[in-house]
């Protein structure tokens, strides 16, 4: 049976979790999981890949990613790998120096697998030059790649050519049941933004455009803004109106992310760009409507007026005109969004679907050996 050395980042540990167990019936999987930025549940892992194919191999980074030692590091790790002569590496990790110089040294580039979040670095990333930077060398030094959106796909194909890209979506990210759901005493329209929270996902639109529509119907809502940040001080300055917004900055847990979705009744990314979203993938695994900009790496996951909306990226009124819209939406016409969203959910995004395209993929990349 082919052979698969799985190597993943913690911090991309969600985006693997519902893959690697499931490739595990096909091929015989080492899975490196690379500890050191994020918290991680091991036990999780390792039981979701029982009775699998999958052997588990926790490695823990002593080493800071600038630190000059952690090119040391990663040249032990992947010449260890290399060592056992697997058939096909998959890698999902970024690199902000280190191990895409690394890999470039040490592994054959015909079977490595890169996956590729960022084709493009969205504005104001963290250590964006850098990230352009490094994408660009990977881009130039290696040969296959994974990307999550046809739009990356396409961005690949124009910056490089004769590359071989498995186009394959984010599973969507299930974080337990549903609670019941609780009858709001005071009937109020809930509105969610969730996630780490960067320049690029312009929350301060967010804000603006909710104080506008309490301004402009002097209706009571509510926008919960929940994740990290570490520059909430500049949002909080915006904020005229505290009673429109609940506030949760700081890390959610995995344990509190279903009743989140569940007391909202949309999700909003007014982000001005982006690579892909991870929080949309929530949303959908909910059945939640989401409300985006319309910059292309969006328009393929939203369809007006089937699982959501579209406003006019970084426009404050036409994210304004659309809030007010779902405000006014009666429950009937409610419901039907949830169930088209459902609907559209089940028929692009079934982690069957996803599989198979990994597993066409790799089986084309052996093949061609």
């Amino acid at each position: 049976m082919d052979s698969i050395a799985w190597i993943t980042a913690d911090y991309f540990l969600d985006v693997d979790y519902p893959i690697v167990p499931h490739i595990g019936n096909d091929f015989e999987i080492d899975w490196y999981i690379l500890l050191g930025a994020s918290e991680i549940c091991t036990k999780k892992t390792i039981d979701a890949c029982k009775n699998k194919r999958v052997r588990i191999h926790f490695i823990e980074l002593s080493c800071k990613w600038y630190s000059p030692s952690a090119f040391f590091e990663y040249l032990k790790i992947f010449r260890s790998i290399k060592e056992k002569s697997y058939d096909l590496i998959y890698i999902n990790l970024s690199s902000y120096l280190y191990p895409y110089w690394v890999a470039d040294i040490v592994f054959d580039k015909n079977n490595v697998i890169f996956s590729a979040h960022n084709v493009t670095t969205p504005k104001g990333a963290r250590y964006e030059k850098l990230a352009r930077l490094n994408i660009s060398f990977l881009l130039s030094r290696f040969n296959n790649f994974h990307v999550f959106s046809e739009n990356q796909k396409r961005v690949l194909k124009s910056r490089v050519s004769g590359k071989k890209i498995l186009c394959a979506p984010l599973a969507l990210k299930n974080y337990g049941i549903l609670p019941q759901k609780e009858q709001d005493e005071e009937n109020i329209f809930h509105f969610l933004s969730f996630g780490h929270i960067r320049g690029y996902k312009r929350i301060d639109l967010l804000i603006m455009a909710a104080q506008l529509v309490y301004e402009q119907t002097n209706r009571l809502f509510k926008v919960t803004i929940a994740g990290t940040c570490k520059d909430w001080e500049k949002y909080y300055k915006l904020i005229k109106y505290p009673f429109l917004f609940n506030i949760r900055i700081g890390f959610i847990s995995d344990s509190d992310i279903p009743a989140l979705f569940n007391s909202h009744m949309f999700l909003v990314l007014p982000y001005q760009d982006l690579a892909q979203s991870g929080a949309i993938t929530v949303a959908f695994n909910y059945n939640l409507p989401v409300i985006t900009s319309n910059i292309p790496q969006f328009k393929e996951f939203v369809i007006e007026g089937t699982n959501g909306y579209l406003f006019e990226s970084e426009s404050i009124e036409s994210l304004c005109a659309i809030l007010i819209h779902c405000l006014n939406m009666n429950v009937n016409d409610y419901h039907l969004l949830c169930k088209q969203t459902k609907d559209f959910v089940s028929k692009n995004y079934s982690l069957d679907t996803i599989i198979a395209k990994y597993r066409t993929f790799f089986e084309t990349l052996l093949h061609s050996k």
